[in-house]
């Protein structure tokens, strides 16, 4: 079962939050506005491209 905001806020706040706050809102359990609103930051999705040589 995984936490839900306020939970999560909580346990960002005592610096335990495990994995970290990107891993929430791609697992959907933060929105990209609680991620700004817990962190400050904007959150920018990961890439999955790849180059080729």
């Amino acid at each position: 079962m995984f936490p839900d905001f306020s939970t999560i806020k909580m346990l960002y706040s005592w610096g335990c939050l495990s994995p970290n706050a990107d891993w929430y809102v791609q697992m959907n359990r933060l929105t990209a506005d609680q991620y700004k609103e817990l962190t400050g930051k904007d959150y920018t999705a990961p890439t999955t491209a790849t180059t080729t040589a």
